[in-house]
């Protein structure tokens, strides 16, 4: 039998997609709701690190390249609404390359702790502003804390791991004290939403969205769900991305324009549509609320999707003719609902951190139908959730072609599955001690009434005796 050739580019390849699944696993694992895979996703991320940190700098392009696939796979599908399918297979190439070779020059550096180090930093490398690819979500499960401490500390529990020149015991401490350091304890407070709220999905294919036979039908749902949610008495209905897919304002004489402007006098309307300004074309938020109307414009822009950010020229001669994307609106789009301050985002935006900073509440609306079926939404989630995790925010995320969810800051699972449970059994045993105390008291009472009613029948007794005798 031929034996394993440990350093054949076969098997080395094979080892890198191992490691690029693993530290990966929190993506797939996410298809199953259990609570031991969460508890063991970091884990496996950190065995992970630890096998890449073992390899060559083969080992560690050929895992950088799995991970661009793995993560990013899902880019090109958008190409098909382009008439562009053919072009998909190279996109992906192309992704997993850029990421193959920032994975191969992080070998580069001679110490194994540098390398590690480089690749953590990785997550602030945003190939034209693509930020997705973001270590710190490995946090989203287990029990870590969700921000770069816990981020961190998963990194350098695989390097002590892996190191070689540390004792055994050394190790075990050091280890130890950074799982603890990395942990989260409790939960972070938020605020809700304190209006009676509607999020509504929907599931409407991206070939059939633009169908002009079929915007009229599409539209007219729209009113049919804001006509349900004002006899369920819902004060707030939120619809997902490009709700509407024209000019809201101006096409079909503006008469869905007029009617949602109508009806938001007995419920306020956050809806997705177009726009156009000046000769420009906005991707909007439409607010309308006490029959006045706000319009919010997205800013972060979706590359070769909603803009071209180079060889515009090029693109629109030889690939998207045609095509002119959007324009930008305002980095920051906040705006008032029963004395709270929202913040607008579409899509894309809502997994930009910047946004995160200056808010409490978010909310969030998507058309993630140009990826579907991917794993796009999962990784829109996971990164929505750290950073929801990181500042405290609640998002209320209406999409279409995905699941909506209302995300809020990660629980701790050592606060809810260890520290409240000690809590609960104490509390229990307390009570328990109370109510034996209370018996023995009622035991002790019981028993001193018992004792004065005996003293006080022989006492009786004794003096029917002595009356009997005195008579005699």
């Amino acid at each position: 039998m031929k034996k394993l050739n440990y350093n054949s580019n076969s098997f080395k390849i094979i080892k890198a997609f191992f490691i690029a699944f693993l530290i990966s696993n929190f993506i797939y694992i996410s298809f199953f709701e259990n609570l031991f895979l969460e508890f063991l996703s970091p884990f496996l991320a950190i065995y992970g690190l630890i096998l890449l940190l073992r390899g060559d700098s083969k080992v560690y392009f050929y895992s950088g390249f799995f991970i661009g696939i793995l993560w990013f796979w899902w880019i090109g599908l958008s190409s098909i609404y382009f008439n562009l399918t053919w072009i998909i297979p190279f996109e992906i190439l192309a992704i997993a390359l850029v990421y193959g070779i920032l994975f191969r020059i992080c070998y580069i550096f001679k110490f194994d702790l540098l390398r590690l180090a480089a690749i953590f930093c990785l997550s602030f490398v945003h190939p034209l502003g693509f930020d997705w690819l973001n270590f710190n979500v490995l946090t989203v499960y287990g029990t870590f804390d969700a921000n770069y401490r816990g981020a961190i500390c998963i990194f350098l529990i695989a390097y002590f791991y892996y190191e070689k020149y540390i004792s055994r015991y050394y190790k075990m401490a050091i280890i130890t004290f950074l799982f603890f350091l990395g942990m989260q304890y409790d939960d972070k407070e938020s605020q809700e939403l304190n209006l009676n709220y509607k999020l509504v999905n929907t599931n409407i294919s991206q070939n059939q969205k633009h169908l002009a036979q079929n915007l009229q039908n599409y539209s007219d749902d729209v009113l049919n769900e804001v006509f349900k949610a004002i006899t369920d008495k819902k004060e707030l209905i939120i619809f997902p991305e490009t709700s509407f897919v024209f000019d809201l304002k101006n096409d079909f004489n503006s008469m869905y324009y007029e009617l949602l402007k109508e009806l938001s006098n007995d419920i306020t309307i956050v809806v997705g549509a177009l726009s156009t300004q000046k000769d420009k074309v906005y991707n909007s938020t439409y607010i309308f609320k006490n029959k006045e109307v706000n319009i919010m414009h997205k800013h972060y822009l979706v590359p070769f999707s909603e803009e071209i950010p180079f060889l515009k020229d090029f693109f629109t001669k030889y690939l998207l003719p045609g095509f002119e994307g959007f324009a930008k609106g305002k980095e920051l789009n906040q705006y008032e609902l029963n004395g709270q301050i929202i913040t607008n985002a579409i899509c894309y935006e809502v997994t930009k951190e910047k946004i995160y900073k200056s808010s409490k509440i978010i909310i969030a609306i998507s058309n993630n139908a140009w990826f579907k079926p991917s794993t796009q939404a999962i990784l829109q989630k996971a990164l929505i959730k750290f950073y929801a995790s990181k500042y405290g925010v609640t998002v209320y995320h209406s999409t279409n072609a995905e699941e909506t969810a209302v995300i809020k800051p990660k629980i701790s699972l050592f606060k809810h599955y260890v520290l409240e449970p000690i809590k609960r059994l104490e509390k229990d045993i307390n009570k328990d001690k109370k109510a034996n105390n209370q018996n023995i008291s009622k035991n002790i009472d019981s028993n001193k009434s018992q004792n004065k009613l005996e003293r006080d029948a022989n006492l009786s007794t004794k003096t029917v005796e002595n009356n009997t005798s005195l008579s005699e």
